[in-house]
């Protein structure tokens, strides 16, 4: 089953998580790369970008206490809402909102997600319908939203000790078409380790 992108919200050995896969048919040759607080997804070939612009975007912002995950660049307006005192959820649906679904050939959704501590948030906005919802997480526990086929808020079993091998169950979920992967995992202290898995 191709589900296109996906984005993951859960929490692992009492410690919560973001994860993102970039699964894609016509423009699979990108890779994540961490960026201080962010993960970029970008294309190798500049010039693929004249062609979609929507290829390119960090798909992962972090601050202190919240780790945001989306398919575009609603994730950038929604830490910067968060950051200005507005509530994950509330900063994921007025983003949604202000973006709308992608203007390409496909009408690709918009889907973004957030865990602060123990609650998560994912939402998603298509040409037809815009959705929100909270979750309160318990360990070993995930929920996942994609750009097609999965686009309810469907509970998902992951694994992993760290960021990377967060970020590589994300690339090894059973979809086809999987590009890279990316991850952003509670640290022991404060903030959040982030991690990529781009294949050889």
């Amino acid at each position: 089953m191709y589900v296109g992108r996906i984005a993951v919200v859960g929490r692992i050995g009492g410690r919560s998580f973001v994860a993102y896969r970039v699964s894609s048919r016509s423009f699979p040759n990108r890779l994540a790369e961490v960026r201080k607080k962010s993960i970029l997804v970008s294309p190798k070939d500049p010039a693929d970008l004249a062609r979609n612009p929507y290829i390119a975007y960090n798909c992962i912002r972090v601050a202190d206490d919240v780790a945001v995950v989306a398919n575009g660049t609603q994730a950038d307006m929604i830490l910067e809402r968060i950051e200005d005192g507005q509530k994950p959820g509330d900063a994921i649906a007025l983003s949604l909102v202000a973006y709308g679904y992608e203007r390409d050939e496909l009408d690709t959704p918009r889907i973004a997600g957030a865990v602060s501590r123990d609650k998560a948030w994912l939402g998603i906005a298509k040409r037809d319908e815009f959705r929100v919802k909270e979750f309160k997480l318990v360990d070993d526990q995930a929920f996942l939203v994609a750009t097609y086929e999965k686009t309810n808020f469907v509970a998902v079993s992951f694994g992993g000790e760290n960021a990377g091998e967060i970020a590589q169950k994300a690339y090894d979920l059973s979809f086809e078409r999987p590009v890279c992967a990316a991850a952003a995992y509670e640290s022991q202290g404060t903030g959040f380790d982030l991690a990529v898995y781009n294949p050889m």
